[in-house]
Parts: structure tokens; C-alpha cells; sequence
């Protein structure tokens, strides 16, 4: 069993940040199955609704930056207790709202909130785990994807519909608070670096030198990863954020049947996981290669859902839920493996942070301008923007690998 491999102190810890993160995601990824309902309490167009997902997207993006630049100088379990626990209480909050202007500030305070979170995890399995199982520890981290959004998505759906969003937010908020507190506690440990395990002298030593700013953005291949990021983020989200009206409007389904096919994206987002997983290992840990296959594939069934959508509703489900697979099987790849490729530059935090925040950049448009654009144009010039952005995602990931065999 792979998780032999790690010390005992190793799988606690893994064990925590999975348990923390699946959390985090429960009390931001529980708007999705609520956003409509919302909508036709507030009596806001789909327009304006889009303006929770991006008021989320757009400081949880900044934060990230902020929250890497931290995370590499303060302990990681402190900046973690912050955001969690921030977030339940936002989300008590948002559920006795009535004003849609507050929703929208609230939201953002979340945004805020959640970006303290995930820059700290991947700081932590830099520095705290053996090489020998850091690539394991950063795909088993990724399932939290599949484990946050299926609870996120199960528990807002299933109280939005018997109840109300409001109960969603409420109970998401005290179950993100429930689950954090032990897993906070047994991450105490992990913050002071200088203490090392009994396998330490098989985890390579953190950098002493921290790598200059300019020499990060301008003599590494990290702008074109981050114009991947932005790219994978657009696709990814529109899909998080608008699965249940997409289908609601252009099949003509209930909330109910749509939240039944959402339910099914985590489970097949699972299995796109285990593809980038597989690929990356078949292509020799190459992330490179693995990321632009996965791309590739993503472009494929954008293109292929413009024929599809108006007429099956089971081949159209089927490849929406595909693009989602694809997009979150980039994920690990995006924003745990590519960071560690700046480890010697001891920019772990601060770039993982860079490539999150350009992926909530790219989710915040597809929260008010894929709303936009399915209000003016319909939901066939949202697919057509998933393709092209899919598609530059495919070159930028090949620039960078060009960019690092070639450097300036």
C-alpha cells in the first residue's frame, strides 16, 4: 500500500491537510447548487448573480499571492486557522443576509479568507515530506477536488432543495468548522521546519537563497505556466459555477435532475485525476507533457460539445462532464507539481500562490463573463470560449517547456 511509504508522522500530517482543504471547499464550492435559487430571491439576472463567483474569484486569486509570500516566512498551521475558520463564519453570516450587495461583499470576504489556505498545504508537503513521496502526496491532495466538491455540491443541493440556501450556507459553515479544528490541531507540528523525523536525512535540505522577484518572472518559464493557469481556471469554474443552470436551461431539466448530473462530475472529475496521474507517469514525470495531453484532450470535447448540446441530453452531460475531468486532472499537475519545479529557487509558496491566483483570475470571468455571455449570445459562445481558452493552455504549456530547455 502506497501510504506505507510515508513515515507515520508523514501520513498524519497528509491525512490533516486533506481533511483541512476538503473543508475549505465545502464552504466555497457549496454556491453552485444555490446560485439560481439566489438569483430568484435577490430577482437578479444571471448577469449580476455572476458576481458572487467573481467577487469570490478575484481577491481569493490576489490572496494567493499575498498567502505564498507568507507561507514561505510564517507558519503554515496559523495562516490555515485563519482562513477556515474565517470562512464557517462567513458563511453563518451569509445565510441570515438579506441583501444582495452584502452577499456579494461577504463572498468576497471569503475569497479573502480561503486564499490563506491551500499556499500554506503546499508549503508544507515541500519542506515536511521525503522526495520519495512528495509526487504522491500532491495527487493524493487533489482528490480533495473530488471530496470537497462532492460534499460541497451534495449538502448545498440537498438543503437548497428540501430547505433553502440559506440553510446550505448555514450548515456548510458549521461542518467546515467541525472538520478543521482537530485537523488544525494535528498540523500543529508541522510548522517549525527545523524539527525533522526520524527519515530526515532523506528529505533534501530547504534552499538557503531565496530567488530575487525579477529573476522569477523574467529568466524562468513562469509566465506562460500562469497563462495556463488562467486558462484551466476559466474552464474549470464555468463548469463549478454554472452546471445546474447550463443544463436547467439548455435541456430543460429541473434542479433536482441537474443537481443528480452534478453529483456525477466528482466522481468522473476522479477519474481525470487518476488520468493526469497516469499520464504524467507514462510520460516519464514529464509535467509538461502531462499537462499539454490533458489540455489537448480538454480542447477536443470543448469543440465536440457544439454539436452535441442541442440535441442529446446524454451525450452533452457526458461531455460536460468530460471537460470537467480533464480540467481537473490539470489541476495537481498546475498548482502542486509545477510549483516544485522552483523549489531551488526556494519559491515554492510564492509561485504555487502565482499559479492559483491565476487560475481564480480565469474562474472569476467565468463567473460574470460566462454569465454575460450565455445572456447575449446563449450557451453555445460560452462552449465556444471554453475551446479557444482550452486551446491556449495547450501552447502556453509548450512555450514553457520550450522556455526551460531554452533559457535566456
Amino acid at each position: 500500500m502506497i501510504l506505507k511509504r510515508y513515515t507515520p508522522q508523514e501520513r498524519q500530517w497528509l491525512i490533516a491537510c486533506f481533511a483541512a482543504y476538503t473543508a475549505a471547499y465545502i464552504s466555497r464550492c457549496n454556491l453552485s447548487p444555490s446560485l439560481d435559487a439566489i438569483a430568484k430571491t435577490f430577482c437578479v439576472t444571471a448577469a449580476r448573480a455572476g458576481l458572487l463567483p467573481t467577487c469570490f474569484a478575484l481577491p481569493y486569486a490576489m490572496g494567493q499571492i499575498f498567502s505564498g509570500y507568507l507561507a514561505d516566512r510564517y507558519p503554515a498551521p496559523r495562516l490555515m486557522a485563519a482562513g477556515l475558520l474565517g470562512s464557517a463564519a462567513v458563511n453563518v453570516l451569509f445565510s441570515f443576509c438579506h441583501s444582495f450587495p452584502l452577499l456579494v461583499f461577504l463572498w468576497f470576504v471569503n475569497g479573502c479568507l480561503q486564499s490563506l489556505i491551500w499556499t500554506p498545504i503546499v508549503r508544507i508537503i515541500a519542506v515536511r515530506f521525503r522526495e520519495a513521496v512528495r509526487d504522491h502526496a500532491a495527487f493524493f491532495m487533489s482528490l480533495t477536488l473530488i471530496f470537497g466538491y462532492l460534499a460541497a455540491w451534495g449538502l448545498s443541493g440537498l438543503l437548497t432543495g428540501l430547505l433553502s440556501w440559506r440553510a446550505a450556507f448555514l450548515i456548510s459553515g458549521l461542518v467546515t468548522a467541525c472538520i478543521s479544528v482537530p485537523a488544525l490541531l494535528k498540523l500543529r507540528g508541522a510548522q517549525d521546519t527545523s524539527q525533522n523525523e526520524d527519515a530526515a536525512e532523506n528529505r533534501p535540505a530547504s534552499p538557503v537563497s531565496r530567488a530575487s522577484l525579477s529573476r522569477l518572472f523574467l529568466h524562468t518559464n513562469l509566465l506562460f505556466l500562469l497563462a495556463a493557469c488562467f486558462a484551466n481556471g476559466y474552464v474549470r469554474d464555468s463548469i463549478t459555477n454554472w452546471a445546474a443552470k447550463l443544463l436547467m436551461d439548455t435541456q430543460g431539466i429541473d434542479l433536482g435532475s441537474a443537481v443528480g448530473v452534478m453529483l456525477i462530475i466528482p466522481a468522473v472529475n476522479y477519474l481525470g485525476i487518476r488520468l493526469g496521474q497516469a499520464v504524467h507517469r507514462k510520460t516519464g514525470g514529464s509535467v509538461y507533457t502531462a499537462s499539454a495531453i490533458m489540455f489537448g484532450f480538454c480542447t477536443l470535447f470543448c469543440f465536440l460539445l457544439f454539436p452535441a448540446s442541442p440535441g442529446s441530453f446524454v451525450i452533452s452531460s457526458a461531455l460536460l462532464v468530460m471537460i470537467s475531468a480533464m480540467s481537473f486532472g490539470l489541476n495537481p499537475l498546475l498548482t502542486t507539481l509545477m510549483p516544485m519545479l522552483f523549489r531551488d529557487l526556494n519559491r515554492v509558496a510564492f509561485s504555487a500562490g502565482l499559479m492559483d491566483a491565476c487560475i481564480y483570475i480565469g474562474s472569476s470571468f467565468s463567473g460574470s463573463f460566462a454569465g454575460f455571455l450565455s445572456d447575449r449570445f446563449g450557451w453555445t459562445a460560452v462552449f465556444l470560449s471554453w475551446a479557444i481558452l482550452s486551446l491556449m493552455g495547450t501552447g502556453m504549456v509548450f512555450l514553457a517547456q520550450r522556455a526551460e530547455r531554452h533559457p535566456d
